[in-house]
Protein backbone atom coordinates (compact mmCIF):
# COMPACT_ATOMS: atom_id res chain seq x y z
CA UNK A 1 0.00 0.00 0.00
CA UNK A 2 3.08 2.04 0.66
CA UNK A 3 4.55 1.60 -2.81
CA UNK A 4 1.01 2.34 -4.18
CA UNK A 5 0.75 5.28 -2.12
CA UNK A 6 4.21 6.41 -3.13
CA UNK A 7 3.47 5.68 -7.20
CA UNK A 8 0.80 8.03 -6.86
CA UNK A 9 2.38 11.07 -5.04
CA UNK A 10 5.10 10.86 -7.82
CA UNK A 11 3.12 10.46 -10.55
CA UNK A 12 1.30 14.00 -8.51
CA UNK A 13 4.08 15.64 -8.98
CA UNK A 14 5.35 14.64 -12.59
CA UNK A 15 1.35 15.68 -13.59
CA UNK A 16 1.65 19.30 -11.78
CA UNK A 17 3.18 20.55 -15.37
CA UNK A 18 -0.01 19.58 -17.44
CA UNK A 19 -2.48 20.70 -14.82
CA UNK A 20 -1.05 24.31 -14.38
CA UNK A 21 -0.29 24.70 -18.29
CA UNK A 22 -3.87 22.98 -18.75
CA UNK A 23 -6.19 25.05 -16.61
CA UNK A 24 -4.29 28.43 -17.15
CA UNK A 25 -4.69 28.26 -20.94
CA UNK A 26 -8.55 27.15 -20.10
CA UNK A 27 -9.28 29.80 -18.24
CA UNK A 28 -7.67 32.30 -20.44
CA UNK A 29 -9.06 31.28 -23.46
CA UNK A 30 -12.67 32.06 -22.13
CA UNK A 31 -11.09 35.45 -20.88
CA UNK A 32 -9.86 36.17 -24.23
CA UNK A 33 -12.93 35.20 -25.91
CA UNK A 34 -14.98 36.84 -24.24
CA UNK A 35 -12.83 40.19 -24.69
CA UNK A 36 -12.69 39.60 -28.29
CA UNK A 37 -16.94 39.23 -28.36
CA UNK A 38 -17.06 42.87 -26.70
CA UNK A 39 -16.95 42.20 -22.78
CA UNK A 40 -13.87 43.45 -21.26
CA UNK A 41 -15.35 42.24 -17.53
CA UNK A 42 -12.45 39.38 -17.66
CA UNK A 43 -9.63 42.11 -18.75
CA UNK A 44 -10.45 44.60 -16.37
CA UNK A 45 -10.43 42.17 -13.51
CA UNK A 46 -7.40 40.66 -14.28
CA UNK A 47 -8.36 37.47 -15.69
CA UNK A 48 -7.07 37.93 -19.55
CA UNK A 49 -3.22 36.71 -18.41
CA UNK A 50 -1.29 33.33 -19.07
CA UNK A 51 -0.56 33.93 -15.32
CA UNK A 52 -1.29 30.97 -14.04
CA UNK A 53 -1.69 32.29 -10.48
CA UNK A 54 -4.63 34.68 -11.85
CA UNK A 55 -6.38 31.31 -13.08
CA UNK A 56 -5.62 28.71 -9.93
CA UNK A 57 -8.40 28.24 -7.31
CA UNK A 58 -6.81 27.13 -3.90
CA UNK A 59 -9.40 24.46 -3.19
CA UNK A 60 -9.81 23.66 -6.29
CA UNK A 61 -6.33 22.70 -6.86
CA UNK A 62 -5.84 21.19 -3.86
CA UNK A 63 -9.23 18.93 -4.52
CA UNK A 64 -6.83 18.11 -7.89
CA UNK A 65 -4.11 16.68 -5.24
CA UNK A 66 -6.19 14.42 -3.06
CA UNK A 67 -8.28 13.36 -6.17
CA UNK A 68 -4.74 12.33 -8.11
CA UNK A 69 -3.71 10.57 -4.59
CA UNK A 70 -7.07 8.43 -4.49
CA UNK A 71 -6.40 7.36 -7.99
CA UNK A 72 -8.25 10.13 -10.38
CA UNK A 73 -7.53 13.94 -11.15
CA UNK A 74 -10.63 16.11 -10.77
CA UNK A 75 -9.90 19.61 -10.17
CA UNK A 76 -10.98 23.50 -10.88
CA UNK A 77 -9.96 26.68 -11.48
CA UNK A 78 -11.42 29.75 -10.91
CA UNK A 79 -14.27 30.37 -13.35
CA UNK A 80 -14.06 33.94 -15.57
CA UNK A 81 -16.49 36.05 -15.22
CA UNK A 82 -18.31 37.55 -17.81
CA UNK A 83 -21.51 40.15 -18.46
CA UNK A 84 -23.48 38.42 -20.97
CA UNK A 85 -25.12 42.28 -21.25
CA UNK A 86 -22.24 43.30 -23.72
CA UNK A 87 -22.58 40.17 -26.27
CA UNK A 88 -23.73 41.16 -29.32
CA UNK A 89 -25.40 37.71 -29.70
CA UNK A 90 -25.74 36.67 -26.00
CA UNK A 91 -27.24 33.14 -26.58
CA UNK A 92 -24.70 32.63 -29.39
CA UNK A 93 -21.80 34.13 -27.69
CA UNK A 94 -22.40 32.69 -24.54
CA UNK A 95 -21.71 29.05 -26.27
CA UNK A 96 -19.03 30.42 -27.96
CA UNK A 97 -17.71 32.00 -24.44
CA UNK A 98 -18.01 28.56 -23.01
CA UNK A 99 -16.53 26.18 -25.42
CA UNK A 100 -13.13 28.17 -25.73
CA UNK A 101 -12.24 26.48 -22.86
CA UNK A 102 -12.37 22.40 -23.69
CA UNK A 103 -11.13 23.82 -27.45
CA UNK A 104 -7.93 25.13 -25.88
CA UNK A 105 -7.23 21.55 -24.53
CA UNK A 106 -8.42 20.11 -27.41
CA UNK A 107 -5.23 22.40 -29.13
CA UNK A 108 -2.67 21.32 -26.57
CA UNK A 109 -2.66 17.70 -27.40
CA UNK A 110 -1.10 17.44 -30.12
CA UNK A 111 2.20 19.07 -28.99
CA UNK A 112 1.89 16.66 -25.88
CA UNK A 113 1.70 13.86 -28.47
CA UNK A 114 4.62 15.46 -30.81
CA UNK A 115 6.57 15.17 -27.43
CA UNK A 116 5.48 11.67 -26.76
CA UNK A 117 6.22 10.55 -30.46
CA UNK A 118 10.06 12.83 -30.24
CA UNK A 119 10.43 10.92 -27.10
CA UNK A 120 9.88 7.13 -28.83
CA UNK A 121 11.83 8.20 -31.85
CA UNK A 122 14.99 9.59 -29.97
CA UNK A 123 14.48 6.60 -27.22
CA UNK A 124 14.87 3.80 -29.81
CA UNK A 125 17.85 5.24 -31.31
CA UNK A 126 19.79 6.09 -28.00
CA UNK A 127 18.71 3.01 -26.26
CA UNK A 128 16.94 4.95 -23.90
CA UNK A 129 13.76 3.36 -23.89
CA UNK A 130 14.01 -0.62 -22.14
CA UNK A 131 17.36 0.60 -20.67
CA UNK A 132 15.58 0.86 -17.48
CA UNK A 133 12.48 -0.54 -16.25
CA UNK A 134 12.38 1.23 -13.24
CA UNK A 135 8.85 3.69 -12.41
CA UNK A 136 11.60 6.25 -11.34
CA UNK A 137 13.44 6.12 -14.57
CA UNK A 138 14.39 8.79 -16.87
CA UNK A 139 12.39 7.17 -20.06
CA UNK A 140 9.84 6.32 -17.09
CA UNK A 141 9.42 9.91 -15.98
CA UNK A 142 9.47 11.59 -19.36
CA UNK A 143 7.07 9.19 -20.84
CA UNK A 144 4.42 9.76 -17.18
CA UNK A 145 5.13 13.60 -18.09
CA UNK A 146 3.98 13.45 -21.53
CA UNK A 147 1.10 11.18 -21.75
CA UNK A 148 0.11 12.96 -18.45
CA UNK A 149 -0.30 15.69 -20.79
CA UNK A 150 -2.60 13.89 -23.13
CA UNK A 151 -4.61 12.21 -20.72
CA UNK A 152 -5.35 16.05 -18.61
CA UNK A 153 -5.89 17.80 -21.76
CA UNK A 154 -8.69 15.68 -22.67
CA UNK A 155 -10.05 14.42 -19.58
CA UNK A 156 -10.41 18.30 -18.52
CA UNK A 157 -12.27 19.19 -22.18
CA UNK A 158 -14.56 16.18 -21.48
CA UNK A 159 -15.20 16.63 -17.71
CA UNK A 160 -16.04 20.62 -18.68
CA UNK A 161 -18.34 19.42 -21.63
CA UNK A 162 -20.83 17.66 -19.27
CA UNK A 163 -23.80 19.48 -19.59
CA UNK A 164 -24.28 21.08 -16.10
CA UNK A 165 -23.92 23.85 -14.28
CA UNK A 166 -20.88 25.31 -13.73
CA UNK A 167 -19.54 23.13 -16.20
CA UNK A 168 -18.66 24.70 -19.72
CA UNK A 169 -21.62 22.02 -21.54
CA UNK A 170 -24.55 23.54 -19.81
CA UNK A 171 -23.98 26.29 -21.86
CA UNK A 172 -23.84 24.82 -25.00
CA UNK A 173 -27.18 23.12 -24.16
CA UNK A 174 -28.48 26.37 -22.81
CA UNK A 175 -27.67 27.98 -26.31
CA UNK A 176 -29.32 24.91 -28.37
CA UNK A 177 -32.15 24.04 -26.10
CA UNK A 178 -35.61 24.73 -25.40
CA UNK A 179 -36.51 27.48 -22.92
CA UNK A 180 -37.14 25.37 -19.95
CA UNK A 181 -33.64 24.10 -19.79
CA UNK A 182 -32.91 27.57 -18.96
CA UNK A 183 -35.02 28.01 -15.98
CA UNK A 184 -33.71 24.09 -14.87
CA UNK A 185 -30.19 25.62 -14.87
CA UNK A 186 -31.09 28.90 -12.99
CA UNK A 187 -32.62 26.70 -10.34
CA UNK A 188 -29.61 24.33 -9.83
CA UNK A 189 -26.78 26.69 -10.60
CA UNK A 190 -26.52 28.09 -7.17
CA UNK A 191 -26.18 24.24 -6.00
CA UNK A 192 -24.08 23.16 -9.21
CA UNK A 193 -21.47 22.39 -7.44
CA UNK A 194 -22.42 19.88 -5.14
CA UNK A 195 -24.51 18.15 -7.50
CA UNK A 196 -21.81 17.59 -9.94
CA UNK A 197 -19.88 16.33 -6.91
CA UNK A 198 -22.74 13.95 -6.32
CA UNK A 199 -22.85 13.15 -9.78
CA UNK A 200 -19.24 12.34 -9.76
CA UNK A 201 -19.75 10.46 -7.01
CA UNK A 202 -22.51 8.37 -8.58
CA UNK A 203 -20.40 7.09 -11.55
CA UNK A 204 -22.40 9.46 -14.03
CA UNK A 205 -19.78 11.59 -15.22
CA UNK A 206 -17.04 9.14 -15.05
CA UNK A 207 -19.13 6.84 -17.72
CA UNK A 208 -19.84 10.34 -19.73
CA UNK A 209 -15.92 11.08 -19.88
CA UNK A 210 -15.02 7.00 -19.94
CA UNK A 211 -14.87 6.91 -23.91
CA UNK A 212 -12.81 10.20 -23.89
CA UNK A 213 -10.38 8.65 -21.67
CA UNK A 214 -10.05 5.81 -23.83
CA UNK A 215 -9.51 7.86 -26.41
CA UNK A 216 -6.79 9.70 -24.84
CA UNK A 217 -5.38 6.25 -24.15
CA UNK A 218 -5.69 5.10 -27.73
CA UNK A 219 -3.54 8.75 -28.99
CA UNK A 220 -0.85 7.66 -26.36
CA UNK A 221 -0.33 4.56 -28.06
CA UNK A 222 -0.86 5.85 -31.33
CA UNK A 223 2.43 8.69 -30.93
CA UNK A 224 4.40 5.54 -29.14
CA UNK A 225 3.62 2.74 -32.33
CA UNK A 226 1.62 0.58 -30.10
Amino acid sequence: MGDNFNDRLFQLILSLPAFIMAFALHEFAHAWMANRLGDDTPRRLGRLTLDPMAHLDPIGSLMFVITQLSGFGLGWAKPVPFNPRNFDHPRRDMMLVAIAGPISNLLQVPFWLLGLWIFRIVGENSGLIGADTSSYSAASIIYTILSLGVRVNVGLAAFNMFPFPPLDGHYILEGLGPPFITDFFNTVRPYGFFLVLLLSQAGIISMFMAPFIEFAYWLIGFALGR
